[in-house]
This record gives C-alpha cells, sequence and structure tokens, in this order.
C-alpha cells in the first residue's frame, strides 16, 4: 500500500544501522513486529469483550447493523478509489513519534504504534471490513483471531527484511502501481459490501435482489476494474499509463 511500502527501508535501515550489531537489530526488528501484532490483536480483543458473543449474533442478523455495514463498506471502497482518506488526528501521530524516541522495549512500542497510525488511511478501509466481517460470523473470538491474521501479514515484511536486508534491493520502488493496489481493493470493497445488502434483503424479506442482480453487480464492476487497468478509467492520483503491462494485463 502507499502509505506502508515506503517504510520499509526507512524501518529496516534504522534497526540494521541504529542498533550497531546484525543480532541486535534482529532482534529489535522482531520485538516491532510483534508490537505490531500486539496492538492489533488487542484492538480485536477489545471489540469482541464490549459486544460479548450474543451483541455479536445479534448484529449477524439485524438488518439496521447490516445496512450501515454495508453503507461502511461502500465508504470506505470510494476512499481507496481517491476520493477522501480516512485518518486519525495527527497529533496522535506526534504524540506516539516523541515516545519513540525514547528508545529501549518502550521506544520500540511506539514506534510500532506511529506506524499504525500513520499507515491508518491505507489500513483502516481493510481492519473496518474485517472487523465488520468478523463480527458478522457471531463469533466471539473472530475479531481477535481476524486481527492476528492481518496484523502477521503486516509485521511480516519488516521482520523478513530485517533478517535479510540485502533483499531490499531487489524490491520495485515506489510509484503509481501502488496506487493501482489500493484502487483495486476498492473494487473489491465495493464488491463485498453487496453482501451485506443481500443480509438485509434476507432479513427485511423484501425479496429485491436476486442471485441474478448480485452476480450482474459483481461482473459490472469487474468490467468497470478491467477497463481501470487497461488505462481507460483514471482516477486523481493514478500515474499516467503509456503501455499496458503483460501482468496487468492478466489481472484484467
Amino acid at each position: 500500500m502507499p502509505c506502508i511500502y515506503p517504510l520499509l527501508p526507512l524501518t529496516v535501515s534504522f534497526f540494521t544501522k541504529k542498533a550497531g550489531s546484525r543480532a541486535k537489530g534482529v532482534g529489535q526488528s522482531l520485538l516491532y513486529g510483534l508490537s505490531i501484532i500486539v496492538i492489533y490483536v488487542g484492538l480485536g480483543v477489545i471489540i469482541s469483550a464490549f459486544f460479548g458473543s450474543d451483541a455479536l449474533n445479534a448484529l449477524a442478523t439485524n438488518g439496521a447493523f447490516n445496512i450501515f455495514f454495508f453503507l461502511l463498506l461502500v465508504v470506505f471502497g470510494i476512499s481507496f478509489l481517491g476520493a477522501f482518506e480516512i485518518t486519525l488526528p495527527s497529533s496522535l501521530g506526534n504524540k506516539l513519534d516523541a515516545n519513540a524516541d525514547k528508545g529501549g522495549l518502550a521506544g520500540i512500542f511506539f514506534m510500532a504504534a506511529t506506524l499504525v497510525v500513520v499507515s491508518f488511511s491505507c489500513t483502516g478501509p481493510i481492519i473496518g471490513t474485517l472487523l465488520v466481517d468478523a463480527a458478522s460470523k457471531g463469533d466471539r473470538l473472530a475479531p481477535a483471531i481476524g486481527m492476528l491474521g492481518f496484523s502477521a501479514a503486516l509485521a511480516l515484511p519488516f521482520t523478513t527484511f530485517a533478517l535479510f536486508p540485502s533483499a531490499l534491493k531487489s524490491l520495485p520502488k515506489s510509484g503509481g502501481w501502488l496506487n493501482t493496489v489500493k484502487v483495486v481493493l476498492g473494487f473489491l470493497e465495493i464488491g463485498f459490501a453487496l453482501k451485506f445488502l443481500s443480509n438485509v434483503d434476507l432479513a427485511y424479506h423484501w425479496n429485491w435482489f436476486d442471485r441474478e442482480i448480485f452476480l450482474s453487480l459483481w461482473i459490472a464492476l469487474g468490467f468497470l476494474l478491467g477497463l481501470y487497468l487497461i488505462g481507460k478509467i483514471k482516477f486523481s492520483h493514478d500515474s499516467d499509463v503509456d503501455h499496458v503491462s503483460v501482468p496487468r494485463f492478466l489481472c484484467r
């Protein structure tokens, strides 16, 4: 994602150079990755504890909440398309960054917390979608388990490249392709939102949206995504596409 990928070389070089020794740098990067996991899983645990299994089961079948979830995911999808960014207050990031300068275990933890806040414009919609879907399952542990998977995936590149810093040279440079990834996720978010619209239809017995309608909507979204990938549709943050690469064409 555009707000995470550029931080990889900066974070890895910080641990490998400031630590003084490779072993210490690897240890600090592992603590950094673990801190990321603890923060996100902690959020999932709080949500699970706050709602409880009975409330989560009620949310899964409640028409009003499913309408809310549908609209929420549409908003997340539109934000990925570039209409606006969902961010946390900058003052929060500044405070966490100031605490990160303390050093030691606390400093590493606050560095991870700063990453969580700074990257929220990219990760926020994904986290929101994950938590909404987990809550709709009605399983008390689902939010925490979902956040464990997400945070592990987020922490993995930072710890892996700290173990093998020379591999950073093989990474492609940041560019317009990162925004393409973001927009593709935006289309997927909107497509996923239709699941909750289906739940609303079932909860109120409207019978407005049958299987054929949803298939038609997903096909339409897929067609628009294909036009975007071959450069026929452009958004404000997109780079000019002079030619269509083979991988991009195959994704289409």
